[in-house]
């Protein structure tokens, strides 16, 4: 499906001016997740079919942040608490040594901002650089807190706004939109004012100044990045192996820098109290730790949520280890190491707010191809504010992480694959060992190799192999033939044997490709066909075909399902027959899912 440029645009903002609408009246939320599901549908098209500049691309995306600007604090009430933590600091107090309900804070009572904070016994978890954003919106505490809250939002926009300058000058347009446009980064960040628009400008600066060499700065601005929202710290030893020294003392002077005005006794226990609180009783969208948690219901039939949370916090701390040790010696690219990190913290993670994940976002960018599982996690995400409304959050649960397993297997599929492709090609080749001619050396044609593991396993026990196929999908080191399929390249009687492995059912004309084989061999043709009894036999073979060339292939192989045409064992055996060939011997292996035979033919 594709969509036309200047067409998907204004659609995108027809998509956004609903979004923003919607957003702000809990009524309305329905419409809210079917409009960034729109939006999200949009930029995927977009990103598929549509050319833009980098201009046009940051122009759009400041755009559509404008649209959002206005918003209040409506999907999230996180944003009372940054405003209630700058009036305080205002006030000479620090943020982090009384929680709200306090005593010790008991004038600010009668605020109207009280009210509408959540987590009133908590101590601020923020970190310090979120808190000197809070102070400036505190500074106007005096006009309103809304004005705080707006002056809160536009410095936490402009920080996303550099990042997304940052991204323009290491990624191509078409990579840049799936950011840029992309409706939870937009809502986030400019609608509701999260500091994860401000942790997003230090994560992509580390990376900008990694790349430049600059392994001191690099360090101090992921160090920023930290003090901002805490778990980046743990992205630090990352950059040990690129610039060792260079990257110890900046997040040292930096640190000492930004905690110097908080400094207390009492502030490192509260923080971990709050911390630790945060992590036993909160669980929001956590894929992994709900189907932990469901198993232990069924089983035991307890809740062990206070349990699980420091278990998984723990399980990632013992990750973190091998993660750091695969990432040096691998020599991963910076980027891709902090990918790998964030995605196994929101792995083992019992909250994972839509919001959390705009910072790996940002990153997934600087890969050589689109993160979808990330994405589709993220967009899909948007749909669990329905929980505050009694909608179906369980359903967006479910398909948020499901939808990111299944897309995460398919990214990584070619490594399981191709280890299996292997196996079955060593299998495949013992199978055939002992019909091949007994001369030394067999000079031997596999035709239509696929990925080239068979021949290489035959290779490997004394043959010269030549593969050819109508696509080329080698992985070996075999020479190869792209075969047009109906000329071999090849002069008459140019090899000892040819096989055709599960080859002349995807044919187009199957008879000129034997024929072929039959005129380049001197010796014998030995083919290996899927075959079937029933009419039920033939629909399972093309169903089952059908799904395993497209997983190994790629989609290169779709178009030869047009041609798939299986056959009885009488109907090949007359197939061969009428091309001129003598069936010498066959061998049958397989009773029920997948039947083959094997024929050995000769001239």
């Amino acid at each position: 499906m594709s969509i036309d440029g200047r067409r998907g645009l204004w659609l995108l903002f027809v998509f956004f001016a609903v979004l923003s609408y919607t957003a702000a009246d809990k009524a309305l939320w329905y419409g809210f997740v079917a409009a960034a599901g729109g939006a999200g549908t949009v930029v995927v098209l977009l990103w598929r079919s549509a050319s833009y500049s980098t201009r046009t691309v940051l122009g759009v995306a400041l755009a559509l942040r404008l649209f959002v600007l206005w918003l209040p604090p409506s999907l999230s009430d996180d944003a009372y608490r940054y405003v209630w933590d700058g009036m305080i600091q205002v006030e000479g107090i620090n943020p982090y040594l009384y929680p709200p309900e306090a005593p010790e804070l008991a004038r600010f009572h009668e605020e109207p901002i009280y009210e509408a904070l959540n987590s009133k016994s908590f101590y601020s978890v923020y970190p310090p650089l979120s808190q000197y954003i809070f102070r400036v919106g505190g500074a106007v505490y005096g006009m309103g807190w809304k004005v705080s809250y707006y002056v809160i939002k536009l410095l936490l926009a402009l920080f996303e706004v550099g990042a997304l300058f940052l991204l323009a000058r290491m990624v191509a347009p078409r990579m840049l939109l799936l950011y840029a446009w992309n409706p939870l980064v937009v809502i986030e960040s400019a609608g509701q004012a999260h500091t994860e628009a401000m942790m997003v400008f230090f994560l992509v600066l580390a990376v900008w100044l990694a790349r430049k060499g600059e392994g001191g700065r690099s360090a101090a601005a992921l160090t920023g990045g930290a003090w901002v929202k805490l778990y980046p710290v743990v992205l630090l030893p990352l950059l040990l192996p690129r610039f060792k020294g260079r990257a110890l003392w900046p997040p040292v002077l930096v640190s000492a820098l930004v905690l110097w005005p908080f400094l207390d006794p009492s502030v490192p226990g509260h923080i971990a109290a709050s911390l630790n609180l945060y992590v036993r009783y909160f669980e929001f969208n956590a894929g992994l730790y709900y189907g932990v948690k469901k198993l232990f219901l069924i089983a035991t039939g307890d809740d062990w949520s206070k349990t699980l949370g420091p278990a998984f916090r723990a399980a990632f701390l013992l990750a973190l280890p091998a993660l750091y040790l695969t990432a040096w010696r691998r020599r991963w690219p910076l980027h891709r190491g902090m990918i790998r990190v964030m995605g196994v913290f929101f792995l083992f993670s019992t909250t994972v707010h839509p919001w959390y994940i705009v910072g790996l976002l940002a990153l997934t960018l600087l890969d050589e191809r689109p993160s979808w599982h990330w994405l589709w996690l993220g967009l899909l995400s948007m749909g669990t504010y329905l929980r505050y409304v009694d909608g179906p959050y369980w359903l967006f649960v479910n398909l948020s992480w499901i939808g990111w397993t299944v897309l995460l297997l398919q990214r990584h599929r070619d490594g399981p694959l191709q280890w299996l492709q292997r196996r079955r090609g060593r299998a495949k080749a013992r199978r055939l060992t002992p019909y091949l001619p007994d001369v030394a050396p067999l000079h031997l044609l596999d035709l239509g190799a696929g990925e080239g593991y068979v021949g290489a396993a035959l290779a490997a026990g004394g043959a010269a192999v030549h593969l050819a196929d109508v696509v080329d999908l080698n992985r070996t080191a075999l020479s190869h033939t792209r075969y047009d399929g109906h000329t071999l390249p090849f002069e008459d009687r140019a090899f000892d044997a040819v096989v055709l492995y599960f080859v002349l059912h995807h044919c187009r004309d199957p008879q000129r490709v034997f024929r072929e084989a039959l005129r380049v061999s001197r010796g014998s043709v030995l083919v290996v066909e899927s075959v079937y009894e029933k009419v039920w036999d033939r629909r399972l073979l093309t169903m089952l075909d059908t799904l395993a060339n497209r997983l190994r292939s790629g989609g290169l192989m779709t178009g030869q399902e047009a041609y798939l045409h299986f056959r009885t064992v009488p109907a090949w055996m007359d197939f061969f027959e009428r091309q001129g060939a003598t069936v010498v011997q066959t061998r049958r292996w397989g009773r029920w899912v997948h039947r083959q035979v094997l024929f050995l033919l000769h001239k």
